[in-house]
């Protein structure tokens, strides 16, 4: 009987301990921080934002609420109606922005060592808050709607976005997080994160890519955005249209990109492709001078270098990890899908609604698909390039096959040359021989003096002539001596 009740106790302090109690004060404050941290400095953001740019256009200050809870939609993609417009197009930048603050704050609150119970509490917080935010915003938007033009947006609309980003970033905060622990090398096949560093660096390249093709279209069209941020007469007008451009240059990126694969990119009755272009009305901001205003260009082929490159990058980075060409050309057409699925996303996110100008939109299938094709096709032909020439086998040079001289050979070539080489050292020897002998002293001649043919006596040295100069000499006896 004891047995039992030991047995029923062991259970239930296994069952509490898994269980576990509640979060401590320092984790619940933790928890709050994930929850309001980015969702609190958006509304302060919106709010400071909003009364500015009432203040700045002498505006009464009556549908503020209002137009911070039309902020908050509007940095979450929410699809609005103002004054019976709509509008679905959102700029990416500040919900980018925001994703990568819920990221990094999600990413600071865990560790490869935390538990799984406060995981999953930190990722619950992290949706809490940005949900009870937009259902407060729905209520304001409710009450707004009869002071200013703001109509409430659909409340399952509403939900499913805001979700849709704080999940997106919330995880990935999480996977950066834990990427290394235990339990993540237990769940995660080894191929699978072996292609996170292709798949990312594939994705740079396409960013990168198409933020060159805006930045060329904008260098190029530099008076035409002149002329429209003129459009906005005073400063604040010019201020306001500058910053909107830069808001909205995600979307813009996004839609370049669509172009380079040989997508399409269309607003309202404008469209734009590698192969034809088509006009029609567009909103007076200087981000937009980068749609051409003529046809299709030749030379516009060029920007199929953007897919083509980055495929053939991801191709290599794939047979590099991998000699097996099996393997290498799977690992490409499975990042090659998944940058599709990415590109498709991002441009559904990137288009909506705009009023009376129609819609803005890329081709979201036909980019995701041809995102997929490039990769695909380029990223296989780099990988087997790359496998076949680490297979192919290094030719050494041959080396000389050694010659077998006979012992008798050698020794009848030696001889002479040792010959000569004792006639060297003999002659070495001799000539320090000749060296060590004492130098005998360089004897001066001395010159006779002299006489006279018919005295017999010395002449006086100095009308003698050096010996040797006869003609000086013959001449000095013509004159006689000199006594």
């Amino acid at each position: 009987m004891s047995d039992l009740l030991n047995r029923d106790t062991r259970r239930a302090a296994a069952r509490t301990a898994r269980v576990g109690t509640g979060p401590t004060p320092d984790q619940s404050r933790m928890l709050a921080a994930v929850a309001f941290k980015t969702s609190g400095l958006v509304v302060v953001i919106a709010t400071t934002l909003v009364l500015l740019t009432l203040v700045s256009v002498n505006s009464d200050l009556t549908g503020t609420l209002g137009a911070i809870a039309g902020t908050w939609f509007a940095v979450h993609l929410v699809p609005l109606t103002i004054g019976g417009t709509s509008l679905g197009v959102a700029p990416l930048l500040p919900t980018l922005i925001i994703g990568w603050s819920v990221a990094r704050t999600v990413h600071r609150a865990v560790d490869p060592d935390t538990e799984r119970r406060m995981v999953r509490w930190v990722f619950a917080a992290s949706m809490a808050g940005p949900l009870a935010v937009t259902a407060i915003a729905l209520a304001v938007a409710g009450d707004a709607s009869t002071v200013i033009g703001l109509s409430s947006p659909n409340a399952l609309a509403a939900f499913s976005w805001v979700a849709g980003v704080h999940a997106a970033a919330s995880g990935t905060g999480l996977i950066l997080a834990r990427w290394d622990s235990q339990v993540l090398r237990r769940g995660l096949p080894e191929w699978v994160r072996a292609l996170v560093a292709p798949f990312v660096r594939a994705l740079s390249i396409l960013v990168a890519g198409g933020a060159a093709v805006v930045l060329l279209a904008l260098l190029a069209s530099w008076e035409t955005v002149g002329a429209l941020v003129e459009g906005g007469r005073d400063v604040v007008g010019m201020l306001g249209l500058t910053v909107l451009s830069v808001l909205y240059l995600p979307n813009v990126l996004i839609g370049a990109l669509a172009v380079a694969t040989g997508s399409t990119a269309g607003f309202g009755d404008a469209s734009v492709s590698l192969f034809a272009t088509s006009g029609g009305p567009l909103p007076p901001l200087p981000i937009l001078a980068v749609l051409p205003e003529g046809p299709a260009q030749t030379i516009w082929v060029v920007m199929l270098a953007v897919p083509i490159g980055a495929g053939l990058l991801l191709g290599r980075d794939c047979a590099i990890r991998s000699a097996d060409i099996q393997v290498a050309v799977s690992s490409v057409w499975v990042v090659a899908a998944a940058a599709g699925v990415v590109a498709a996303l991002f441009g559904y996110a990137a288009g909506g609604s705009l009023g009376t100008f129609g819609t803005v939109e890329v081709t979201v299938w036909s980019f995701g698909l041809s995102t997929f094709a490039w990769l695909a096709v380029a990223g296989t032909i780099s990988a087997a390039i790359v496998v076949w020439r680490r297979a192919e086998p290094e030719h050494e040079p041959d080396e000389p096959t050694p010659v077998v001289v006979p012992a008798a050979e050698v020794a009848i070539e030696a001889a002479p040359a040792e010959r000569k080489a004792d006639d060297h050292v003999e002659e070495v020897v001799e000539a320090e021989v000749v060296d060590e002998l004492p130098a005998e002293p360089a004897q001066e001649p001395t010159a006779e003096p002299a006489v006279d043919a018919d005295t017999d006596e010395p002449l006086d040295a100095e009308i003698v002539a050096p010996p040797g100069d006869k003609d000086d000499a013959s001449s000095s006896t013509e004159d006689g001596p000199a006594r």
